[in-house]
C-alpha cells in the first residue's frame, strides 16, 4: 500500500493489509494515545504499529473490536516479539479496548533499567541517550479523541514508535553483554499479567491502613468501603477520585456514620452519592465492616512490622543511598536490586553471612557475588558512606 504514515487508518481494508505485513515480522513495536481525565478505564484512541520499514496510525476510535481483530492476532502472536516503552499503560488501554494483552514483549524502559540508564527513563530521554535523537515535545497533553488531528501531532505520534526497533537492538546488544537479556524479558513478561491491571480491593485497603495516622480496628470498615468505591467507579466508569479520595475513604472508616443525613454533611463525598439511593449502599458497606473484625490481617495487628521507627528510618535513608550506589556501579536500577517494599525489612534483616543475604529473597541474585559482597558488608557496618572531594558520596572500609 502506498505510504500513508501521517494519516489515520480508518478502514477495515486497510487494517487487515497492515495485520499481513505484520504478521511477516519477527519484530514489531507499538505504542498508544488514550484520554482518560474524566474516566476510570483509559479510552484509546490512536494505536502507533512498527516495523523496522514501516509504520502507521491507526484510529481505533474509527474501527470496531472486530474490525480490528487482524492485529489483534498479531499482537498475541508467539513468534513476534513486540516491543513497547513503559508497556503498563499501553497494555492496560488493550485489555480495556479488546480484552487482550500482548505477549511476547520487551520493554524498553525495562531494558534501560538494566542498562545504567536509571529507572523509568522516559522515552524522548532514552532515544536521545541512545539514539542521539531529540524527539519534539509539547503534545503530551494533546486532546486525543480531536478529529482531524493537525499534521504536527501526527508526526509526534508517530516518532513515539518509529525507533523503538532500533532502540531495542542496541539495548539487547548491551544486555547480552551483561548476560542480563533474560532476565529484560522475565520482567517485561510481568506486564502480560491481567492480575496487574486488576488491583483487589485487599491490597488498597493494606497500602492505605499502612498509614501512621490510620488505627488497624478499622480496617474492616476500610475494606468495606474500598470494594464500594471499586465497583462503583467501573459502574460508572468515572476516576475514583470523583467518588471519593483514599483519604475520605479513611476518615469514613474513622468516624463510621450511621445515617444518610450524617454522609451528607461529611466533606469530599460526592454529592450524588451521599444522596438516596447510593447513600444506603455507602452505609451499608460501613455496617458490614464494624460487624466485620475478623478482617484484619495479622500483619496489620502487628503494625510494627509496618512502620520503621526514628532510628529505622535514618537507617532506611542510608540504605537507599547505597543502593543507589550500587545501582550506578553495576548498571543496574535499584528497584531491580531491592524492591522498594523489601527496603525495611532487609534493614531489619540483621544477616550473619552472605549466605543468609542470598538467601532471604530480598536481594536480586542478579546483582552477582561482588554486589553482594558489598551489600552485606555495609549491614554489618564494615563499610561506610564517605564523602570524597566535599563532593560524591562513595562506600568506603
Amino acid at each position: 500500500m502506498p505510504d500513508r504514515s501521517l494519516e489515520l487508518i480508518q478502514n477495515s481494508k486497510d487494517v487487515a493489509v497492515i495485520a499481513k505485513t505484520l504478521s511477516q515480522a519477527t519484530m514489531i513495536a507499538f505504542d498508544t494515545e488514550f484520554i482518560r481525565e474524566s474516566t476510570f478505564y483509559p479510552k484509546l484512541e490512536i494505536l502507533q504499529i512498527a516495523t523496522p520499514s514501516d509504520a502507521w496510525l491507526i484510529d481505533c476510535q474509527a474501527l470496531s473490536k472486530n474490525e480490528m481483530k487482524p492485529i489483534l492476532d498479531v499482537f498475541q502472536d508467539p513468534k513476534i516479539l513486540k516491543i513497547v516503552h513503559a508497556a503498563h499503560g499501553d497494555q492496560e488501554c488493550l485489555l480495556s479496548a479488546y480484552d487482550i494483552l500482548s505477549s511476547p514483549v520487551f520493554d524498553t524502559a525495562v531494558g534501560a533499567s538494566l542498562c545504567g540508564l536509571g529507572d523509568n527513563i522516559g522515552l524522548g530521554n532514552l532515544i536521545r541517550s541512545v539514539l542521539g535523537i531529540e524527539l519534539p515535545k509539547g503534545y503530551a497533553r494533546t486532546n486525543w479523541s480531536k478529529r482531524p488531528l493537525p499534521k504536527p501531532v501526527l508526526e509526534y505520534a508517530l516518532l513515539d514508535v518509529k525507533h523503538l526497533i532500533e532502540v531495542a537492538g542496541i539495548l539487547f546488544e548491551r544486555l547480552d553483554q551483561n548476560g542480563r537479556r533474560a532476565w529484560a524479558m522475565e520482567l517485561s513478561a510481568k506486564f502480560g499479567d491481567r492480575k496487574l491491571y486488576e488491583v483487589p480491593p485487599e491490597d488498597i485497603a493494606r497500602r492505605l491502613a499502612q498509614s501512621g495516622k490510620f488505627h488497624v480496628r478499622d480496617y474492616a470498615v476500610l475494606l468495606e468501603l474500598v470494594k464500594w468505591r471499586e465497583d462503583r467507579v467501573r459502574e460508572l466508569d468515572v476516576p475514583r477520585r470523583w467518588l471519593a479520595e483514599d483519604g475520605v475513604l479513611i476518615d469514613l472508616a474513622k468516624i463510621k456514620p450511621t445515617t444518610v443525613e450524617q454522609l451528607q454533611g461529611f466533606r469530599g463525598l460526592s454529592r450524588g452519592e451521599a444522596k438516596l439511593p447510593q447513600a444506603k449502599k455507602i452505609l451499608s458497606a460501613i455496617e458490614k465492616g464494624v460487624k466485620n473484625k475478623d478482617e484484619i490481617p495479622k500483619d496489620l495487628k502487628e503494625r510494627k512490622t509496618l512502620q520503621p521507627n526514628s532510628e529505622e528510618s535514618l537507617g532506611i535513608d542510608l540504605l537507599r543511598v547505597v543502593l543507589s550506589l550500587l545501582s550506578e556501579q553495576y548498571s543496574i536500577a535499584s528497584k531491580h536490586i531491592v524492591q522498594p517494599q523489601n527496603v525495611l525489612p532487609l534493614l531489619r534483616l540483621h544477616p550473619d553471612s552472605v549466605a543468609v543475604l542470598q538467601t532471604s529473597g530480598l536481594v536480586s541474585p542478579q546483582l552477582g557475588d561482588a554486589g553482594m559482597q558489598r551489600l552485606f558488608a555495609f549491614l554489618k557496618g564494615d563499610l561506610s558512606l564517605a564523602l570524597e572531594s566535599g563532593k560524591r558520596v562513595k562506600l568506603r572500609q
